[in-house]
């Protein structure tokens, strides 16, 4: 892995640079005006989600539990949906 060196002034001024760099690399050196050196790295990525969970089917659950048939009709579930639209 390619180390690249920036200094304290590099961070001040161009931290958008630092970063990229950092973002590319997985991490740069810091190094002051006074000898000592920080490592700067890249934690952790975002995961993306890969699937939203089936929230009507946890509905209907829901309600079988509770003893109901069902939460919400469809006629509920297209009115729930223009109010959240502000229709």
């Amino acid at each position: 892995m390619k180390s690249v060196t920036f200094t304290l002034r590099d961070l001040n001024r161009q931290i958008a640079k630092v970063l990229q760099t950092c973002d590319r690399l997985g991490s740069v050196r810091i190094r002051s005006r006074r000898g000592k050196t920080y490592d700067l790295t890249v934690e952790s990525k975002r995961s993306k989600i890969e699937a939203l969970p089936d929230f009507n089917a946890r509905s209907k659950r829901m309600a079988e539990l509770a003893g109901r048939k069902a939460v919400f009709s469809k006629r509920g579930w297209a009115r729930l949906a223009r109010l959240i639209a502000s229709e």
